[in-house]
């Protein structure tokens, strides 16, 4: 009388009577728990995916800081990627990530060798065309696609970056540093600024 009353346990309903669909697993949750194990796979696969690529991006920006002297240009990489400023309150912070991809495609046409013997030349092939060091206009045509295809919509200061650039092009010979008079290297980023924002 006290299993009538009770309720169901395990597959037992009241009355001490089995249930028959008990044991049967229906083929939507086979399906389901495959689904599953196949997106953790993936997911494994692609975790071991970005720590290698991680570790090749790794060793180019150690290579990089070890290859670069100009004290200039490395304190201007760190304003631009390293801080950001809030667009609308203007208070300048440090970003929680940077975008890795984006530093190294700055300097990926100037290191064509490392780039290929890390392995990372698949990341810049579809928007990095010249085999030879670029001249200016193509450099800044790849930077117009390197920021299309892997920008991380935080924004830079623009100021910033344009005295990051003007750097780099000078550090790279991309303009002669020697020849360029104060007036010249203002002159030179009024030209950076329009042809990168159209202002």
């Amino acid at each position: 009388m006290a299993n009538e009353i009770g309720p169901s346990i395990d597959g037992v309903e009241a009355g001490g009577w089995v249930r028959e669909d008990v044991n049967k697993v229906t083929e939507e949750a086979v399906r389901r728990v495959q689904d599953n194990q196949k997106k953790a796979k993936q997911a494994q696969q692609q975790i071991q995916q970005d720590k290698q690529n991680n570790a090749k991006f790794a060793h180019f920006l150690t290579f990089l800081l070890k290859t670069i002297k100009n004290e200039k240009l490395i304190t201007s990489l760190y304003e631009v990627f390293f801080k950001t400023k809030h667009p609308k309150t203007e208070i300048t912070y440090l970003r929680k990530n940077i975008n890795t991809i984006v530093i190294v495609g700055m300097f990926a046409p100037f290191f064509p060798t490392e780039i290929e013997e890390l392995g990372l030349k698949s990341f810049f092939d579809t928007i990095l065309s010249a085999e030879s060091k670029p001249n200016i206009t193509e450099y800044l045509a790849y930077l117009k696609q390197l920021s299309k295809t892997y920008h991380d919509n935080v924004p830079m200061d623009k100021t910033a970056f344009i005295k990051f650039l003007t750097e780099l092009l000078m550090e790279f010979d991309l303009v002669n540093r020697e020849a360029m008079t104060e007036d010249q290297t203002e002159e030179l980023q009024r030209w950076l600024q329009k042809e990168l924002y159209g202002k």
